[in-house]
């Protein structure tokens, strides 16, 4: 005959197993050509658009032109990327950016600017450019013809 405790033992169910948590996959920073090597994947360039309309946005906030369609360009911006619109919030999760950090970096450019492109005849490129020009010039030039990988070249003409 069985006990209190033994039929209560067999009418408990078995726990369920513990659920699985959802993991997110993470997005890691791509390299330049990495899409290229897997399948097509439509979202890598859709998060590229909307990251290029916040940063033109950026661009147009950030001008120093005094034209005044320029001029109507850069209020605009500003008020865009410091306002709480709704189609920057949008714009923000498409580019799978929060909104409040995107305002708040905007906001700090904005308060003390800085040039995003070096005056004309400055910068890291512009010197690299006119070193290298200055050694092809030393660089002494030899007179010879190539006719080709299977022949030894010939002296000039």
């Amino acid at each position: 005959m069985e006990t209190d405790t033994e039929i209560e033992e067999q009418e408990s169910p078995t726990p369920p197993p513990p659920a699985k948590k959802l993991s997110v996959p993470r997005i890691s920073r791509q390299k330049p050509f990495d899409w290229f090597a897997g399948p097509p994947n439509p979202t890598i360039g859709e998060k590229a658009l909307w990251i290029a309309v916040i940063t033109q946005a950026m661009m147009d906030a950030l001008a120093r032109s005094r034209n005044s369609e320029a001029q109507y360009y850069k209020h605009e911006a500003i008020h865009w990327l410091t306002e709480n619109s709704k189609d920057f919030i949008i714009v923000c999760h498409l580019a799978e950016l929060d909104p409040d950090y995107v305002r708040k970096q905007a906001k700090k450019a904005l308060a003390s600017p800085r040039p995003w492109r070096a005056e004309p005849g400055k910068g890291k490129r512009y010197e690299e450019r006119k070193s290298y020009r200055n050694r092809i010039k030393k660089t002494p030039v030899k007179n010879e013809i190539l006719r080709g990988p299977w022949k030894k070249p010939t002296k000039g003409a």
